[in-house]
């Protein structure tokens, strides 16, 4: 495979770093735009070259990559927190789509050939499981409103621009580097790190929503190879078959970690979609993605880093609508 010039925006956060190290394993010049908001430096690959900018900052962003001239971009810079953009619509909706818009439009002025986005299964709201990428997307939160305003601004410039670009869905991705001081959402690391601190975690509504959680390197693995190959105008699911409740996850997690600690009940998040179940048959086709890692084993291996990393404490962003149906575990 020739070597190409890549961007990867969020290169510094879960998914990000390790795509980064898989694309210089593959022999790349890798760059990383990231603010370092949800990222780590610690995550940023040494053979990198990483700048430290605000993707929502359009003449920085542009300055940057007129330097960089990506050939290829992968997009992951966002905030995936969906539940928490009913209360912070303005930080969610510009940590989406402005930092893609910015992204793009340099990208295009100085010469990209594809942009691979990673989109969310939050897209289909809660529609008919199993999800399938030709559904009509009907997303039930303001996250999936702004994934999937990229998703068709795409389309749209693509017939004007002549660029190419794929779009991937990646869901309930855990594993190694997830952000364990986030409280809004990763719920894995959120209930492992709440058990190194010999705490219970919050469950919320009755625990039965169902998910599929999905191991790092098996998504990143499928994501890769978008960014090659003749995937023009196509659109993944990306992630595990089996689904879990979240009851299930919990008592799995406690199971590994040889912790028995009751988790708290409490409300349910508005506009939390139940069950969110995808289907991967064209993600198994073209791009050769294999459901790899049983729960129970990425769990353990989730586990084995977390307890190197210590416990950690929540870091709270800014609420910027209150409301009496704000999680109560989300307040300072």
């Amino acid at each position: 495979m020739k070597s190409k010039k890549i961007l990867i925006t969020g290169g510094a956060g879960f998914i990000g770093s390790h795509l980064v190290n898989r694309l210089i394993k593959e022999g790349h010049k890798v760059y990383i735009i990231d603010d370092l908001s949800g990222g780590k430096k610690k995550n940023i690959n040494p053979e990198s070259t990483f700048y430290k900018a605000d993707l929502r900052n359009a003449e920085l962003i542009d300055k940057i990559i007129r330097k960089i001239k990506p050939e290829i971009v992968y997009h992951l810079a966002a905030n995936a927190a969906e539940n928490k953009a009913q209360f912070s619509p303005i930080d969610i909706t510009t940590r989406n789509w402005n930092t893609f818009i910015n992204t793009l439009v340099s990208s295009l002025r100085n010469g990209m050939k594809r942009i691979v986005f990673t989109s969310s299964i939050a897209v289909y709201g809660a529609q008919q499981t199993p999800f399938m990428e030709t559904a009509k997307p009907e997303p039930e939160d303001l996250y999936g409103v702004s994934k999937r305003a990229i998703e068709e601004t795409l389309k749209i410039l693509s017939n004007v621009h002549q660029f190419e670009y794929v779009i991937t869905r990646p869901h309930n991705v855990y594993g190694p580097r997830q952000n364990m001081i986030d409280p809004y959402r990763n719920v894995v690391t959120i209930f492992m790190n709440s058990l190194l601190k010999n705490k219970p975690y919050y469950i919320y509504g009755n625990g039965n929503q169902r998910r599929c959680f999905s191991y790092i390197d098996d998504v990143v693995d499928a994501i890769l190879i978008c960014g090659f190959g003749k995937f023009h105008g196509m659109t993944f699911n990306i992630g595990a078959d089996n689904d879990y409740s979240i009851n299930e996850l919990s008592k799995i997690i406690q199971e590994v970690s040889e912790k028995n600690i009751p988790p708290v009940y409490i409300d349910e998040r508005p506009q939390e979609v139940a069950v969110a179940i995808a289907d991967h048959t064209s993600a198994k086709k073209f791009l050769n993605y294999q459901d790899k890692t049983p729960l129970r084993k990425g769990i353990a291996l989730t586990w084995e880093y977390i307890k190197k990393a210590g416990p950690q404490e929540p870091v709270f962003g800014e609420i910027e609508l209150d409301s009496p149906l704000l999680p109560k575990n989300w307040r300072k």
